[in-house]
């Protein structure tokens, strides 16, 4: 009996020693989700207010955060919005519910990075998309 214990407790050790090394298991979620790239997003604010940057896409609107005037800012977008088809559009709004502006639909995949320049007469904004 006392042989037998000592067995069971060395197999439990190894086995427990070989899964502790392991890079991950199947129940992780960074193994289940598709190892891709962020999509990153660079932000130029030539206006002359803060502006509140915000990505909408498949019914989502997330706030990525404020750019102040003259100083550039990078965000990386939400996996969740490259994921449900890559179609979305860039918002920027002054800081306190000023003017807006919103620019035309882009289509993003993993990888890619986004320059959404807010110009001074915000009609001229535009996002673009580059591998």
């Amino acid at each position: 009996m006392q042989g037998g214990l000592q067995f069971a407790l060395a197999a439990l050790f190894v086995t427990t020693s070989a899964c502790a090394h392991r890079r991950g298991s199947a129940a992780d979620p960074e193994q289940l989700r598709p190892h891709a790239a962020r999509v990153s997003v660079n932000v130029t604010n030539n206006s002359q207010s803060a502006m509140e940057i915000f990505v909408v896409g498949n019914g989502t609107s997330y706030h990525m955060g404020t750019v102040a005037p003259g100083v550039p800012r990078s965000f990386e977008l939400p996996p969740g919005m490259v994921a449900a088809g890559g179609h979305l559009q860039f918002v920027a709004q002054a800081s306190g519910a000023g003017p807006r502006v919103r620019s035309d639909e882009v289509l993003v995949a993993p990888g890619d990075v986004v320059d959404f320049e807010i110009m001074t007469n915000l009609v001229g904004s535009r996002a673009t998309v580059r591998p």
